[in-house]
């Protein structure tokens, strides 16, 4: 048989009812103290940074909205293209061709010159 020297004994607390034993307490939370500018200047910090955020959610919001009128507007733009390239290879009798080009070309120009307007509506 084998022997070990024995180095340390551990205290062992017998229970009959074998329950566990109770949880250590907690530390409470410290207690921070601050001066009234030192407040002030988290308070600024904080609408700073919330007013930061919420300036780049209004970009990125208007950017989308942007880019989703430009796509209206050249899919508009092609619609007239492609019109006016019918127009010209239907050439009907008695149509005016000129007169319906010339209409196109107008709509399109109104289109292009309303595309300020355009984005300020929201």
């Amino acid at each position: 048989m084998t022997q070990r020297a024995v180095k340390s004994v551990q205290a062992f607390e017998f229970r009959s009812d074998f329950t566990l034993p109770a949880e250590p307490r907690q530390p409470q939370r410290e207690q921070m103290d601050l001066s009234a500018p030192e407040l002030a200047r988290l308070l600024s910090e904080a609408r700073a940074e919330g007013l930061a955020e919420a300036t780049r959610l209004e970009a990125t919001q208007t950017e989308e909205r942007m880019q989703a009128v430009t796509l209206k507007l050249n899919e508009a733009l092609a619609d007239l293209v492609s019109l006016a390239r019918h127009i010209e290879t239907g050439a009907y009798e008695g149509l005016d061709v000129a007169k319906s080009l010339n209409l196109i070309n107008a709509t399109a120009q109104r289109i292009i010159d309303g595309q300020g307007d355009l984005f300020a509506t929201r």
